[in-house]
């Protein structure tokens, strides 16, 4: 879940926001000394392909420099197609955030299949992921362990056949 406001599009020839903000989490995977690592998950969500994508957060850092989430999976030769999603994980070297009631400028930049070019600025509130619950892994636990015994069951029962 995203929280946004604030939309200010910005376009080279129509007034659309191809590109829908799906996710931003954070903080993703384990805290080490490269710093906490967010997540952003965008959708195309308009009718042509793009063929560029990079979004820029403006989070507080020590540098004073935003952070560039440049989709390197979105080219020319593998557009994101409509109501596809694509996502970049970036580490924050220096940076912090609040994942909770703070706002911060998200600037996405694409590029289309046709030419046109999209700027627009958004905020978003870093959201933290979710976790599986614990009942989930309780779940987990007992069918590796009734799979495991199955086997076992199985591999006596054909030594006791011979």
């Amino acid at each position: 879940m995203v929280v946004v406001s604030g939309c200010s599009p910005v376009s080279t020839s129509q007034n659309l926001e191809p590109i829908e903000i799906v996710s931003v989490l954070g903080p993703v995977g384990p805290i080490n000394w490269g710093g906490p690592a967010i997540e952003i998950t965008l959708k195309n969500a308009g009718v042509e392909p793009v063929v560029s994508l990079t979004a820029t957060l403006e989070v507080s850092s020590a540098s004073g420099f935003p952070f560039d989430f440049t989709f390197e999976d979105v080219t020319p030769s593998h557009p994101l197609q409509p109501n596809r999603s694509a996502s970049d994980t970036l580490r924050l070297i220096g940076g912090g955030f609040a994942t909770s009631h703070v706002s911060y400028p998200l600037t996405i930049n694409a590029t289309l299949q046709n030419g046109d070019k999209f700027v627009y600025t958004k905020l978003v509130q870093i959201v933290e992921p979710p976790l599986i619950p614990v009942w989930g892994w309780a779940i987990i636990a007992v069918v590796i362990v009734a799979l495991a015994t199955a086997v076992v069951l199985i591999r006596r029962r054909r030594r006791a056949k011979a």
